[in-house]
């Protein structure tokens, strides 16, 4: 469907065959699936520890692919509104090891939802949230065998510099002492919205002005873009934008500072829907 692989990329690893990321695909769901049912009668861990220390890891890779893009990309001469495949020599083969580090960091997070199964955290397990776990392994496998470099390395910049933030707030989740400084969490959500946008901009400005960067290539990884800003749109808008029902009902019952519950009783009588 592509035409030919990239040949800068073979014998890298988990590169040469799809099968072994569609197995490792197909292993994480079916975990989600077993490991709910395993975990339904037992009690939630804490696994603080690992994650403290998962945590700090992806950090730390998500840093380092931060710099290594940034570096590479300055080496190779990149042109930031259109970059092709091939004219940056070594910077080329340089940005497409470090997009590697990226495509397999996409197998690491997959922990990010065993671990959420083993602590009984399924509210979080959400169709947005494996749905973009899932693909983005996907998709990634098949960037590094056809569009290695180039035009590719904008989007992985942006995401790993949201990363360092991401799993520095999660890092910082796992102590309830440090639960009065997670302020921000909503902020994150906005950044990963501006940083979709960034990326979809950046893409088309490539369909705009071409530059020899394979079209088919741009105008998928723009549409796939877009399923992610409206999945995360509507996240953001329930999570964030909508008044809880609870409290909107406990703001209507209220009557000159009185609880319903309150008139109730007062006259006599107990509701006990109210109490």
């Amino acid at each position: 469907m592509f035409g030919p692989r990239d040949s800068r990329v073979r014998g890298w690893f988990l590169l040469d065959s799809y099968l072994p990321t569609f197995i490792l695909t197909i292993t994480y769901l079916l975990s989600i699936w077993l490991g709910n049912k395993y975990m339904k009668n037992r009690p939630a861990l804490s696994l603080r520890g690992i994650l403290t220390l998962y945590n700090l890891a992806i950090t730390l890779l998500s840093a380092y692919m931060l710099v290594e893009l940034i570096l590479s990309s300055w080496e190779g001469g990149y042109n930031l509104q259109c970059q092709n495949l091939d004219s940056a020599g070594e910077g080329d083969v340089r940005v497409a090891k470090v997009l590697w580090w990226y495509y397999f960091s996409k197998l690491v997070e997959f922990l990010d939802t065993i671990f959420f199964v083993l602590r009984k955290k399924t509210n979080q397990i959400t169709f947005l949230h494996v749905y973009h776990h899932a693909s983005m392994f996907n998709i990634w496998w098949c960037v590094l065998n056809w569009i290695p470099c180039g035009q590719s390395f904008f989007g992985p910049t942006l995401n790993s510099f949201i990363h360092i933030l991401m799993y520095s707030y999660y890092g910082l989740s796992v102590f309830p002492s440090m639960h009065k400084y997670l302020w921000w969490k909503k902020y994150l959500t906005q950044a990963q919205l501006v940083q979709f946008v960034l990326t979809i901009t950046h893409t088309l400005s490539a369909v705009v002005k071409p530059c020899g960067f394979p079209f088919g290539c741009l105008i998928f990884q723009s549409s796939y873009m877009m399923t992610l800003v409206i999945l995360f749109l509507n996240f953001y808008i329930q999570t964030y934008r909508k008044k809880p029902v609870k409290k909107e009902l406990q703001e209507k019952e209220v009557k000159n500072g009185f609880p319903k519950a309150h008139l109730i009783v007062a006259n006599g009588m107990t509701d006990k829907k109210a109490q």
